[in-house]
């Protein structure tokens, strides 16, 4: 069906037919009279989670180059969030798509690009996916009402390139995860589709809980909350290291030389950390200590059963912006209505007496630097404002030969002079999972996508060059081009690598930017702290070997490793880097209490989430090259979605603050064997949990 405003006016919105839709895809999909929604649905139960609704193809009705936006209304009618796959061909099929986070994703065919978005459960949804980011250069969507996470992968394509536009569902697998949804509608259209109208029963409870279900532990009223808070932190307040451990948490029965700061050593058997007293040292940390639940609120207020006021004094802490959208934190609120005016001293305590109980002996990234000082617990520091220039050259990638980026990159140093001379600091990160890093990208060649002049254009001209000692006829030769001069390709895009030699010659200059990427900024951090570990940049993957040419400065390299059931692996970065490794980030989540996502790997429930910890940590130790291990996170997300939308099981402690206690009690079971089985004096846990799919967007 199409819909026109007036005969000389622009289409503004083409729906597509929902009955057109089944027909093409007869076995997945089928067409019912809709109960929440007005008319017919279209009814999808997949399969498997590689079956595949075709919802346009080339021919169909509607042209995307004169469209903003795809939008689908859509209703997954699951206890769990629905894993939505909106995938992009175009006629030439991309190089493979690779999802390297949760594992090879295969098809009959690649598509071009894919963004996966996050649904709410039980929960009419206008799934929006803006054209313009067809480009690629960002690997996160905007956040719309009702919408969790959407995030894309895959190469930069043009709107008239579209040949199909593919829709898969997830999670699947029989008998835990049979989901179905309904699809009122499917459409493209020049503006963005009205909110709905507001909800008549909330979804989330007055302490941000998921209002809908009952679970074992779920807080049913602000009393029993604030009773639990308070005999949590009389239990706990007290706890100590065990009497094996440094005052820095490292073991006291292997001891090397002492320089008052951490540092690396390889004692001809493994990799270790070295405390400031000498001790021998693994990190054993969570991430994201701090009092941190805050979600955006704007355009879903509908949706809440309660939420403070602008102007009330008691949660003034709790109400905040993210992203320029209206925000609240419950878990703060639920602090205040438990400790009162004194809720962040009382939280501290709890939260460094929960820490010694479960035997964790560092404060990893993204941590409240208050309770680090206050606390004097070993620490990682996420270094802020990674030096970037206003001239982009591909996603986050800086201009990175010019004058712009070396200014940026002292400035960028300078937030290590007040902690120089911390003897807790274990090191620092330079970033976090750089967006250039997220798949293949051929820097270089990227660059080239667009006419604009940068610095770093300009060290390629003198680059290739001199690879082609001014031989411009044998440089047209083989780069299949007919320039005057090697300066005239500054005013060139290119779509496709003009030829296989023009595609290694953008690679071997894609090392040396991403060299020029480290090196500024490195040279001026170790100006400032040369006592503290240069830790890396905590990438997503490896996605190519780009990774390890940013890796020569660095004395730790560091991953985020989604492995399942044991760490990525670590041997060949420890062997192509020469470094030890870090895992920064690393989770399980699962589904049977509060929340309705798994996270990026996933456990059956509670039970089997504890066994998952405790493989993963234990494995991961056993190997002489990893020094640390930083579980990601120490509380829940929001069920309505943190700033970017995740809404993830994968917390120490939940939104209320209670602990989940199968997974305390794995983490302090495993932490007091970690230097044992590193050394081999004792067998790691072998149990592997049962494999579910994972629901993370």
């Amino acid at each position: 069906m199409i819909l026109f405003i007036s005969c000389s006016e622009p289409i503004e919105k083409i729906a597509l037919d929902i009955h057109k839709i089944a027909e093409r895809n007869g076995g997945i999909t089928a067409i019912q009279p809709g109960e929440g929604f007005e008319g017919d649905i279209l009814k999808v139960i997949p399969g498997s989670d590689q079956q595949r609704v075709i919802i346009w193809e080339k021919g169909d009705p509607g042209n995307w180059t004169e469209m903003e936006y795809l939008t689908v209304e859509i209703f997954g009618q699951n206890d769990y969030s629905g894993r939505i796959a909106i995938e992009f061909y175009r006629e030439e099929s991309s190089e493979a798509f690779v999802d390297l986070q949760s594992g090879s994703i295969q098809h009959e065919e690649n598509p071009r690009l894919l963004s996966l978005q996050g649904i709410l459960p039980r929960l009419q949804t206008k799934m929006i996916f803006p054209l313009d980011h067809l480009n690629a250069q960002s690997i996160f969507l905007p956040r719309y009402p009702r919408q969790l996470k959407g995030t894309i992968t895959g190469s930069r394509m043009a709107p008239e390139e579209i040949t199909k536009v593919v829709l898969r569902f997830g999670p699947f697998e029989e008998p835990h995860f049979t989901p179905e949804f309904e699809i009122a509608s499917v459409a493209m259209s020049r503006i963005l589709p009205e909110s709905y109208p507001s909800l008549e029963e909330p979804y989330v409870d007055e302490m941000g809980q998921w209002k809908g279900r009952d679970w074992p532990g779920k807080a049913h009223s602000i009393d029993e909350l604030a009773e639990r808070n308070n005999n949590l932190l009389e239990s706990v307040a007290s706890n100590e290291f065990p009497d094996e451990w440094s005052l820095y948490g490292g073991w006291k029965e292997l001891q090397f030389e002492a320089t008052g700061f951490f540092r690396t050593h390889h004692d001809g058997n493994r990799w270790w950390l070295v405390d400031p007293e000498g001790f021998a040292f693994l990190s054993a940390g969570v991430t994201g200590i701090g009092y941190y639940g805050m979600g955006p609120v704007e355009g879903i207020k509908d949706l809440f059963e309660w939420l403070p006021t602008v102007g009330d004094l008691t949660y003034t802490d709790a109400l905040g912006h993210i992203r320029e959208m209206e925000a609240v934190d419950f878990l703060r609120i639920n602090l205040v209505r438990s400790f009162g005016p004194d809720w962040r001293e009382k939280w501290s305590r709890l939260t460094a007496g929960l820490m010694k109980k479960i035997r964790l002996n560092t404060v990893a990234n993204w941590s409240n630097m208050n309770f680090i000082r206050d606390q004097n617990l070993p620490y990682v520091l996420q270094l802020s404002g990674f030096p970037t220039t206003e001239k982009r050259l591909f996603r986050d990638f800086p201009d990175v030969f010019s004058e712009e980026y070396a200014e940026n990159s002292v400035e960028f140093a300078s937030q290590l002079e007040d902690f120089k001379d911390d003897p807790y600091l274990i090191g620092y990160f330079l970033i976090n999972e750089p967006h250039w890093g997220f798949g293949y990208h051929n820097l270089a060649f990227e660059m080239f996508s667009s006419p604009s002049e940068s610095a770093t254009k300009k060290a390629f001209v003198e680059w290739i060059g001199e690879e082609y000692e001014g031989d411009i006829t044998r440089f047209n030769a083989e780069w299949n081009l007919s320039l005057d001069g090697f300066g005239n390709i500054i005013d060139k895009t290119f779509k496709e690598h003009p030829s296989e030699t023009a595609e290694k010659l953008f690679h071997e200059f894609s090392k040396i930017m991403v060299r020029k990427y480290v090196d500024v900024p490195c040279n001026e951090v170790e100006k400032i702290a040369p006592n503290h570990l240069n830790m890396g940049m905590r990438y997503a993957w490896i996605s190519s070997d780009l990774m390890y040419t940013a890796g020569e400065r660095f004395d730790v390299f560091s991953i985020n490793g989604y492995g399942n059931p044991e760490p990525p692996d670590t041997e060949e970065i420890a062997r192509r880097s020469g470094l030890p490794v870090m895992i920064g980030e690393w989770h399980f989540g699962a589904t049977d209490r509060g929340l309705p996502a798994t996270g990026i790997q996933g456990a059956l429930d509670q039970e089997q989430r504890a066994m998952a910890y405790r493989y993963y940590f234990e494995q991961g130790f056993t190997r002489p090259e990893v020094i640390g291990l930083h579980y990601f996170q120490w509380n829940d997300q929001p069920v309505y979605g943190r700033f970017d939308g995740e809404n993830y099981n994968i917390g120490v402690v939940d939104i209320t603050n209670h602990p989940y206690p199968e997974l305390t009690e794995a983490m302090t079971r495993s932490h007091e064997r970690l230097y044992r089985v590193a050394t081999g004096a004792v067998v790691p846990y072998n149990e592997v949990l049962e494999r579910v799919p994972s629901i993370h967007y």
